[in-house]
């Protein structure tokens, strides 16, 4: 059994393993993140699970800002995990395949940009958010593991894959290149 230590120090080898990528694919996704918001359009997530939660997260960094002591405008963002009346209506009555679907679809935009968290990269209902995005000419970034076949990639304008296939290592290197995507964002539009 790997030490506390050891467990620590392997994802650290790994974020220093995978620099190079993890700053192309930060920079890649914040230029269109940047346009998006630039053009006037919205940031759109959603994820299951622990996927949800960063979903959440993200959005509200966007909307509020990523660091308290830094203010600046707020930028149009919402998380599509967050409405339990309408979750609750929705899969109660229709399933769960298209309940991100159908919020892309009725409070999506064309010039919008759409954020799907799927750490297999195969989950119906972020795969069918993405279609239903891609039909109105919204932008897609997808948030993965490091996986192979996986049915959201195809869907995606953008696609980061986290350098593991472990599911809580997958969604903390998330969580780091989230952060860095939105401070570069900040960066690029207000300071």
């Amino acid at each position: 059994m790997d030490s506390l230590k050891s467990k620590i120090l392997k994802r650290a080898n790994l974020l220093e393993e995978n620099a190079e990528y993890l700053e192309k694919k930060i920079k890649d996704i914040s230029l269109i993140v940047s346009s998006v918001i630039s053009n006037g359009g919205k940031l759109m997530f959603c994820g299951n699970g622990g996927s949800a939660a960063e979903c959440q997260h993200m959005s509200a960094e966007y909307c509020a800002t990523l660091d308290h002591k830094k203010p600046r405008p707020g930028m149009a963002s919402i998380s599509l995990t967050t409405d339990s009346s309408f979750l609750t209506a929705w899969t109660n009555d229709f399933g769960y395949e298209k309940v991100f679907a159908r919020q892309v679809e009725t409070i999506g935009n064309k010039g919008d940009l759409l954020f799907c968290y799927s750490t297999s990269g195969n989950s119906e209902n972020i795969c069918e958010a993405a279609k239903s995005a891609k039909e109105q000419k919204i932008k897609v970034i997808g948030f993965t593991g490091n996986h192979s076949s996986m049915k959201l990639e195809e869907l995606c304008d953008e696609l980061f894959k986290s350098p593991s296939y472990e599911t809580p290592v997958i969604q903390e290197i998330h969580s780091i290149v989230g952060h860095e995507i939105c401070s570069e964002v900040e960066e690029k539009l207000f300071f």
